[in-house]
Order: structure tokens, then C-alpha cells, then sequence
């Protein structure tokens, strides 16, 4: 037989024959038409009927050196060097703790849970006595929300309970099913408003499970993903969504005195007179069993050394000891504690304090970083004389073992550039464009620099006097003179940030912010933000 000597090509004929420079082209096109609805559906997923919608991060500025660690103060190298040994410390205990085969002893903090397991919907979820509307998973709409990495959140406000009014107080918290049993129990003493972030690894399961508390609590179901409990996440989504102007910062597994939600709203009308307070309730911890928690101070005090401050053993009771216990017991007036780190109190607050900072996560610093901010931006621990908190004793979970891999070295890393952010965010600052002058505008131009209200846009600030926004005049007020003639910038003139929204007054730091990047991020008319008064350049129409 003779044998053919052409290709398998040449042998289909010239209609079938392989082109590769055809498959190549052709395979690029697929590749690109694939990467365009790939990134169309990340941005913009309503297109496409995905049931969750992305909203902007919604922050006010950017921390132009968030990364840069420089020298820090010798508060913040203080507070670094305490971390270190108290972590030391332990890590040690918890080991200990481990071969002896006690692990709920390993750290008696507040709960993390350990989420190992991916966020999982089912068809619908409804509630077990059926006597409500089914909260089923296929009809919620989860929102992209960025805390330092994106996460999925989905409100479900109380069915039966309203605040009363912004004027009322909300206790917030966060929390996974496991802990409901400690949550229930601080609702019975608890009457006010409850905002409470629930980490959820199973949605349909976790609705079953919250289903009898859906009349009381607005639950702020939080998608679970891979890595450590992100504690301080999800203090955030719970505070970002309280409804009061007041709220109590307090962890899951504390259970308060009894009538304390009468006592601090009665209380609230005085103590609101001063918003760089916060008022501190001592937390204790009752030893053996049972967990029986006293309902007055005086039957706290009736327990004699079965109740102690919380936290008491040598290496962690520096983080409640500044509360001054002694004094807490014989006082009837409201007196201000010390602040050292890493005292980490539970207290009563204006939601308009600093937020958590979120690279904290899993154990270690998460409040004793948000106390340090506090007392940074100048606010004040004052201890309430009858309100207090207890430590119900429970079982550890696994997040605890994870969270002391290497627990130095991830902690340290964490708090040292937190440290120096906090430096650096809270020192007052005079920007190098200072000495800057500009050529006077003829007065048909009606220039004027007005400040707006909180959270008002330069665009609705310059109507209300008949005037036009002219961002092409923002280099003449982006300085910290021109700011300090509309505003009292308590700690300084900061030139640290950047964004579309300055220069502006940041109520939350009582500080004056300039654009240190005007190119690259051009003044806005339009911008707000929720915590600026903006110093806007107003004028005729151009």
C-alpha cells in the first residue's frame, strides 16, 4: 500500500485544515469576553441577578502612611513592650493548661468562635413555633460591607421592639449560636434595645436557632469564612448599625446587674453632658459553681470571695485592675479611673467613638487597642458606682489553640503598626503649604470659605448662602490656617490623609484634616462623610 506523505491536514482537504494563527486569535477572544464578565459580575452583580449588592467602603480619607512604622511614642513603645510580656505569659498558661488536660482554663477571655466551616444556604429557614413570618435564606439580601477585608452582612431589625427614640440605649455585641444560651440570659436583665453581630456558619441552622429571640434583637447575620474569629469585624457591624446615640459595648459571655438598662438611662441625661466620657461597669467573675449572678451590688458584695474582678490571675489582671475595685465597693459617686495599657473595660458610650480597629482579630489586644485609641483622642474612663458586669464561665472553643500559633509574632506585628497609627493619627501636625499666598479674587467672584454642617456636601453648603461650589479654588483653604479660622481643631491639624472630602473638620479625632494628595485624589463638592464638617470654596457662578 502506498503510503501518504502528507500531514492529516492535508490529507482532510484545503476546507479543513488546521489554522494555527485562526485558533490562536480566537482563543484569545474567548479568554477576554471571559475576563469582562467576570469583573462585570464582581462590580456590578445586580446585572447578572445575584442576591447581594456591593456599596462603596465609604470611608472618609486614606491613611497615606497606614504602612509605615516610625518611631513610636514612648506611651505607644510602653504599651508594645506590656503586649509582648503578657502574651509571654500567656501562652505559657495556655500550654500548661493544655497537658493538664483543662483547656477551658487556657484563657478565660470573652468568646471567639472558630470558624472552619464556609458560609452555607439552605432553601428557607423559618421559626420552630412557626407563629411569625419565616425568615427564609433564599429571600435575604446580604451586602458586601469592607472592614478591613470584604464580608457579607444581612440586617434582620427586632419584629416586635423599637428604641425608644435615639435618646435610648442599646447594648451591643457579638456572638455565635454556641453562646445563646449566655445571651438569653443577659435579656432577662437587659430591657433596652439589642444590637448584636452573629457570625453564622450555617444560615439556615443559626435562623432556627435565633428564631425565638427575633422580637427583642436587631441580629446582623455576618457570612463565616476561613481563618480566626474577626472579633473586632463584627463589633463594628454591630455598632455601625445601633439605632440609639448611646450604646454599652459588652461581650457575649457577660451578664449585667439587674435594672441596669433604668439606671444608665436615668443616668444618661447627666452623663451625655460630657462626650469625651465613657462610663466603665466593673466586670466580674463568680468562682465554682453555680453561676448564679447577684442582682444588686449589695448582693455582689453579700458573695464575699466567691466574686472577684474578673480576669484576676497574675499576667491578665492588669486589663481590668485600673478599674480600682476597692474604691468600686465602698463608692456611691462616679469617679474617673486611671488609663494604663492594656486596660480593656466594658462601658457605656456615644456611637460616635473611634471604631475597632480590625487588624485585630482572633485573641489578643482587640478592645485593649480600641481603649488606647480612646484615651489617645482624649476621652475619659469613668467608672459607674452600681452597674457592674459578670463573667459566666463556659467552655473554650478551638479558636483559642489557633489563635496561639505563634501568637507573638502575628500580635506584635499588629499592634506595633496600630501603635504607630494611633501616634501619628492623634499628633498634632502643621502642613508644609502653609506659607502658600494667593492672588486676591475681584469681588464679583463673592469668594468666601464656608463650613458645612456634619455631614453636609460643599455643593449644599454653598446653596443655602446662594453661592456656587468652585473646586478649582480648594488649594486656597487646603490648609491648617484656613481650617482654624472655621473650626477649634483640638488636637491639631493633621496632614496625614487624603480623599475627595477635605480639608475638613473630623468630629470623631477633633482634628483638622488637609488633602496631602490633591492630584490624585481632587477635591470633591459632592463628597461627605458622616463624621466631617468640610471647609468648602464658594462663590459665583464660574
Amino acid at each position: 500500500m502506498r503510503r501518504n506523505s502528507k500531514g492529516f491536514s492535508a490529507r482532510l482537504g484545503p476546507k479543513y485544515r488546521l489554522d494555527i494563527s485562526r485558533i490562536v486569535f480566537l482563543a484569545s477572544i474567548i479568554l477576554i469576553v471571559f475576563l469582562i464578565v467576570l469583573y462585570t459580575s464582581c462590580a456590578y452583580p445586580g446585572l447578572f441577578g445575584l442576591r447581594y449588592t456591593k456599596i462603596p467602603e465609604g470611608r472618609e480619607h486614606i491613611d497615606t502612611y497606614s504602612r509605615d512604622v516610625r518611631q513610636l511614642s514612648p506611651e505607644s513603645a510602653a504599651a508594645l513592650k506590656m503586649s509582648i510580656q503578657s502574651l509571654s505569659t500567656l501562652g505559657k498558661d495556655y500550654n500548661a493548661n493544655l497537658t493538664a488536660g483543662n483547656p477551658s482554663a487556657a484563657a478565660g477571655q470573652d468568646h471567639k468562635s472558630d470558624p472552619q466551616q464556609q458560609l452555607r444556604a439552605a432553601p428557607d429557614a423559618s421559626n420552630q413555633d412557626g407563629s411569625q413570618t419565616e425568615d427564609k435564606v433564599k429571600d435575604m439580601r446580604f451586602v458586601v460591607q469592607m472592614h478591613g477585608f470584604q464580608c457579607l452582612v444581612h440586617t434582620l431589625r427586632a419584629r416586635k421592639f423599637e428604641p425608644d427614640g435615639l435618646g435610648d440605649i442599646t447594648w451591643v455585641t457579638q456572638l455565635t449560636t454556641d453562646r445563646l444560651p449566655i445571651f438569653k440570659r443577659m435579656l432577662e436583665r437587659w430591657h433596652g434595645p439589642v444590637s448584636a453581630a452573629l457570625y453564622s456558619q450555617n444560615l439556615e441552622a443559626d435562623l432556627r436557632e435565633i428564631a425565638p429571640l427575633r422580637d427583642r434583637v436587631d441580629f446582623h447575620l455576618v457570612g463565616a469564612s476561613q481563618g480566626l474569629y474577626p472579633v473586632n469585624t463584627l463589633r463594628n457591624v454591630a455598632l455601625n448599625n445601633c439605632r440609639t446615640d448611646y450604646l454599652i459595648l459588652a461581650d457575649v459571655d457577660f451578664v449585667p446587674s439587674n435594672g441596669i438598662y433604668e439606671y444608665v438611662k436615668a443616668k444618661l441625661p447627666e452623663w451625655r453632658q460630657d462626650p469625651k466620657s465613657v462610663y466603665v461597669f466593673p466586670a466580674f467573675e463568680i468562682d465554682g459553681l453555680p453561676q448564679d449572678v447577684p442582682e444588686s451590688k449589695a448582693a455582689l458584695k453579700a458573695m464575699g470571695s466567691r466574686i472577684h474582678q474578673v480576669h484576676n490571675d497574675k499576667g491578665r489582671d492588669i486589663a481590668h485592675k485600673y478599674v480600682n475595685y476597692a474604691k468600686w465597693l465602698t463608692t456611691t459617686d462616679v469617679y474617673q479611673a486611671d488609663y494604663n495599657f492594656p486596660f480593656e473595660p466594658y462601658f457605656l458610650a456615644p456611637r460616635t467613638i473611634p471604631r475597632y480597629d480590625v487588624r485585630f482579630f482572633g485573641y489578643g489586644n482587640d478592645k485593649a487597642s480600641h481603649c488606647y485609641e480612646l484615651n489617645a483622642a482624649g476621652f475619659k474612663f469613668m467608672v459607674a458606682p452600681e452597674a457592674f458586669v459578670v463573667h459566666v464561665q463556659h467552655a473554650q472553643g478551638s479558636w483559642v489553640q489557633a489563635s496561639f500559633v505563634d501568637p507573638k509574632d502575628r500580635l506584635n506585628k499588629a499592634l506595633t503598626t496600630f501603635l504607630a497609627d494611633v501616634d501619628r493619627r492623634y499628633i498634632k501636625r502643621v502642613s508644609t503649604n502653609e506659607n502658600l499666598v494667593f492672588p486676591a479674587l475681584p469681588p464679583s467672584q463673592l469668594y468666601e470659605a464656608l463650613p458645612t454642617k456634619l455631614g453636609e456636601s460643599c455643593l449644599a453648603a454653598c446653596a443655602e448662602k446662594g453661592k456656587f461650589c468652585r473646586p478649582e479654588w480648594a488649594e486656597r483653604i487646603n490648609m491648617c490656617k484656613e481650617l482654624e479660622k472655621s473650626f477649634t481643631c483640638t488636637y491639631g491639624c493633621n496632614d496625614n490623609f487624603f480623599g475627595s472630602d477635605l480639608p475638613a473638620f473630623n468630629t470623631e479625632r477633633e482634628q483638622c484634616l488637609i488633602n496631602s494628595a490633591p492630584v490624585a485624589n481632587p477635591f470633591s463638592c459632592e463628597a461627605v462623610y458622616v463624621y466631617s464638617r468640610r471647609l468648602c470654596p464658594c462663590g459665583a457662578k464660574a
